[in-house]
Parts: structure tokens; C-alpha cells; sequence
């Protein structure tokens, strides 16, 4: 019998950990342990499958508490066991049910290991601004230059130029003389 996870629609900041128990020698193709969730649609760009030894020195707890934001807290528990997984996992973010419900069956070769919650940062607030010049609103005109400066601007450009066609024509006309 697998396993039923109710994913609830607008789920937000959730991890779940999956091992992908399998012999090293023969792996299954990720399109088969990707099916193997029993969810249908997924985002799978938001979804990790990896093999834990491309983690190098570091373990999975401080991998998903540095790349995931998970609290030392609820990691704290289950740091042995996620410390002693072998081979490959996979980390399903919800961001990968992109807000819809959905009702999952993950089956073998994948178990689950832990679901997650994901630090969210208080939102930033700002203090007042101590100068009183701070307040007030700004006009939507207080820096505009005045209605027609730029008619004005133009018909005096136009006037040089016809002056400095006027001046050329008459030192022409004044040399062939």
C-alpha cells in the first residue's frame, strides 16, 4: 500500500525529502522516479534529483538548511537519519505544484523522509524618516518648465536659421559681384 499525501492548494515554504532506494548499479531513469510520485503535473525545473555524493563534504541537513532555508530546529531530530542516506534523493519543494491541490501517491522506488517547513523572513519595515521635509507630496508640475517654452525655444531656432540662410545668400550674391 503507498503512502497518500494531500498537497492543499496555495501551499507555501514546504520541503519534502525523498530516497530513491535503488541498487547503485542499475538506476532507475529520473522520468520513472519522476513518475513514481503518483502527483501528475508537476514543475519539475523546481524539483531536485540528485545523487548525495555530488554534495562532496557537505551533508544533506546543511545542504537543506543552506539551500532551502530549513530551521536547525526541525532538522534537529532528523539529522541522523538525513545525514545517513546514501545514494540519490529527491527534494520536492512546493513551488513544484505551482498553488494547485493535488492528491499524491508516491510508491517505490522513492520513501519519504521528512516533510519540512522552510524559514520565511519576518517583512522588512522601514522607521519614519526623522526630517519633517520628509513629508508632504510632491506636485506632478513642481520641476515642469512653463506650457510653451519649447514652441518658443523652436521659433527662435528657426529664426537663426533663416538669419544664417539670409547672411550665406547675400555674402554669394556678394562675391560674384
Amino acid at each position: 500500500m503507498s503512502t497518500r499525501l494531500h498537497i492543499p492548494a496555495g501551499e507555501a515554504h514546504v520541503v519534502r525529502v525523498f530516497a530513491v532506494d535503488e541498487d547503485h548499479a542499475k538506476p532507475h531513469a529520473d522520468e520513472a522516479i519522476l513518475q513514481a510520485l503518483g502527483a501528475g503535473e508537476l514543475k519539475t525545473s523546481e524539483i531536485e534529483l540528485f545523487d548525495l555524493e555530488d554534495l562532496q563534504s557537505m551533508t544533506l541537513s546543511d545542504y537543506l538548511a543552506e539551500g532551502h532555508g530549513i530551521a536547525a530546529g526541525d532538522l534537529g531530530p532528523m539529522r541522523g537519519q538525513l545525514n545517513g542516506l546514501k545514494g540519490r534523493v529527491l527534494i520536492l519543494p512546493s513551488r513544484a505544484f505551482e498553488g494547485r491541490a493535488l492528491e499524491m501517491r508516491p510508491r517505490a522506488p522513492l520513501r519519504l523522509i521528512g516533510r519540512f517547513s522552510e524559514d520565511t523572513a519576518p517583512p522588512a519595515r522601514f522607521a519614519p524618516l526623522p526630517s519633517g521635509g520628509a513629508e508632504g507630496v510632491v506636485s506632478a508640475r513642481a520641476n515642469a518648465r512653463p506650457r510653451g517654452a519649447g514652441r518658443l525655444r523652436l521659433m527662435a531656432f528657426a529664426a537663426l536659421a533663416l538669419l544664417a540662410i539670409g547672411a550665406a545668400v547675400a555674402i554669394g550674391l556678394a562675391v560674384k559681384l
